[in-house]
Formats: structure tokens, C-alpha cells, sequence
């Protein structure tokens, strides 16, 4: 468990050094190092190891949480708020977004769209499947679908595996929706300014646990890649990759995932149990069985249009997605 939790030789001895320190002190006592050594080390270690600071944002820096003593003076400036109190009280910043969308690679692209109005919707493209081989007009035909339409995203084959330490052979195995969300999270943390190491955010003042109270919280309604496969690890992903211990939630509530998603990271960060989340995510139609299954509920537009609560509206249009967003509590 030690070398899951701290994946660095520097960290795994700041964690022995400081958790174990007794055991270390009879080791270099045995080893013939002065035991009086093993305190000083520690130390040597541990600020050796410290993470650079938070940048700013809004002309705020941000604000390591309160010490004890810190937090106990607080308490009695503000009797009767509890910690969650005054977590709930401080705002919720936006600090950093990536996306990408049906003909909108970035999120400039995006809005240029939304301005103009345009349509994004087209026939499925080969590089999901032939959506000729299973189209029928006949809405009641089994194992066919009856649309063609939807909006798809390029490039989601696109991925640089040892970009993010994965094994070309292990990233093939790999959801395209996992590899999407990790990317776009990735990305999100970028344009926020923040780096792996200014993420080692403290837990707040009286929790324990590790640095790096960060939540990561990925909305995901379909999986259709890996039949056996677990969705719990799109979210996963991003934690282990980015080193971070806070809440790691990958959530399914259908057509509201995501917002569900950023609702329980700004949640959480009202309670006080994370400082920052990173939230969104991701969808993709990679399988003729998805339009299969929505073609026999009826839940498809057979002309391409979406018109709901509209005079000959007969369904919806599929979309795809991934969206992120770093979130931040900043303080009052």
C-alpha cells in the first residue's frame, strides 16, 4: 500500500520518516548512524519536498488552511459557526475550463458556434461504425436503428499514452472516454495555472490525510467499450495520475450526470473536505448497440432535429462531449 500512496522515493521516505520515525531511528541506531539523526532527516526531508505555493487568482493568493491554534481563534471570533459553517460561507471560484464538442475542438470554437447559431449535427461518420449496415426506416425493426444522426467530437482516438505514463499496450485497453475526461482534466489544471505539485493542497485545519485534497468528479452515463470494463476508473485516472487523496467519483444519473457531478464537488467544498475539485464529463458514442438500444425505447429523432415539447418533435439527437472544469473555494 505504501508505494500506491506515495509514488515517489522522496515521499515514501518523508512518510517513514515522519509516520515511523521510532523504527527508523533503531535502523540508523543498528546501521551505526547516531539516532539523534533521524529527526533532523525527517525534516530535511519533508521541506525538501515541499510543494510550491498556490498561484493566485482573482488578485487573491491562495490560503493554506488554518493551523490549530489558527483555527481556534476563528472559532472564537465567530462563536456558533461550526468549520462547515464557515466553509459554506466562502465563495466558489471557476478557476480554470477545457472542453471539447461536436465541430468544436476547443472552447473557442465552441462559442463561435453557439453565436452563430450553428447546427452541429451530422450523419454518424465512418470512424464509429457504418451507420448503413444497421439503419432501417422501419421504427419497429429489431436489432436496427432508425437515426443516422448525432453530434460527434474529432479526434477521440487521439491520445499520447506516455504523455500520462501509460503503456501504449495498457492505453488501447482503455475506455476512449477515460482517456477523453484525463486529457480534458489535465488541460482544466493548465489553464487554471496550477502544476501536479502546487495541487498538494493540505487537508483542512483537524483532518487528517495526505496532501493533495483534491476531488475529482466525472459524470458518465454510457460504456460501451469494454463490456467488462469499470467506469469508476475515468475518475480514478485523473487522481492517480495527478497524486491527489480527495473524494474520486465517477456518477451515473443519466442525461444529468454532470451537472450532478458539479454539484457534489461544490458540495464537498462547502462542507470543508476538499479545497479544490475538478468537475465534469464525457460522453461518446462509439457503439452501434447504444442507437440500437435508444432506437427500440423510441427515444430517437428519426429527422435530425431535436424539438422538444414541439409540434412533430418524435425524439432526441445524441451528442458528445467532455467538459472539466477546476473548481476552487477561495476565502471571503
Amino acid at each position: 500500500v505504501l508505494f500506491f500512496e506515495y509514488p515517489s522515493i522522496r515521499a515514501i521516505a518523508g512518510a517513514l520518516t515522519s509516520e515511523h520515525a521510532e523504527a527508523v531511528r533503531k535502523v540508523h541506531a543498528t546501521a551505526g548512524t547516531p539516532a539523534a539523526a533521524a529527526p533532523a532527516a525527517a525534516a530535511a526531508v519533508r521541506n525538501e519536498a515541499a510543494p510550491a505555493a498556490m498561484p493566485a487568482f482573482a488578485g487573491k493568493q491562495w490560503q493554506a488552511p488554518s493551523a490549530p491554534a489558527e483555527a481556534a481563534a476563528e472559532s472564537a471570533a465567530a462563536p456558533g459557526f461550526a468549520r462547515e459553517e464557515r466553509f459554506a460561507r466562502e465563495p466558489i471560484a471557476i478557476v480554470g475550463l477545457s472542453g471539447r464538442y461536436p465541430q468544436s475542438r476547443d472552447l473557442d470554437a465552441f462559442w463561435r458556434n453557439l453565436r452563430d447559431g450553428r447546427d452541429c449535427i451530422v450523419e454518424g461518420p465512418a470512424s464509429r461504425w457504418d451507420w448503413r449496415d444497421y439503419y432501417s426506416q422501419d421504427r419497429s425493426a429489431e436489432g436496427r436503428h432508425y437515426s443516422k444522426w448525432g453530434g460527434f467530437i474529432e479526434g477521440v482516438d487521439e491520445f499520447d499514452p506516455l504523455f500520462f505514463n501509460i503503456p501504449p499496450v495498457d492505453a488501447e485497453l482503455i475506455d476512449p472516454q477515460e482517456r477523453l475526461f484525463l486529457q480534458h482534466a489535465w488541460m482544466a489544471v493548465e489553464d487554471a495555472g496550477y502544476t501536479r505539485a502546487s495541487l498538494q493542497i493540505a487537508p483542512a485545519s483537524g483532518q487528517s490525510g495526505q496532501p493533495g485534497q483534491v476531488g475529482v468528479y466525472a459524470g458518465v452515463m454510457y460504456g460501451e467499450y469494454n463490456l467488462s470494463g469499470s467506469l469508476a476508473s475515468i475518475a480514478n485516472r485523473v487522481s492517480w495520475f495527478l497524486n491527489l487523496h480527495g473524494p474520486s467519483l465517477t456518477l451515473d444519473t443519466m442525461c444529468s450526470s454532470s451537472l450532478t457531478a458539479i454539484h457534489l464537488a461544490c458540495q464537498d467544498l462547502r462542507l470543508g473536505r476538499t479545497r479544490a475539485a475538478i468537475a465534469g464529463g464525457v460522453n461518446l458514442s462509439i457503439h452501434p448497440n447504444k442507437y440500437r438500444m435508444l432506437s427500440g425505447g423510441q427515444f430517437l429523432s428519426s429527422d435530425g432535429h431535436c424539438q422538444s415539447f414541439g409540434d412533430g418533435g418524435d425524439g432526441s439527437i445524441q451528442g458528445e462531449g467532455a467538459g472539466g472544469a477546476g473548481r476552487q473555494s477561495l476565502s471571503a
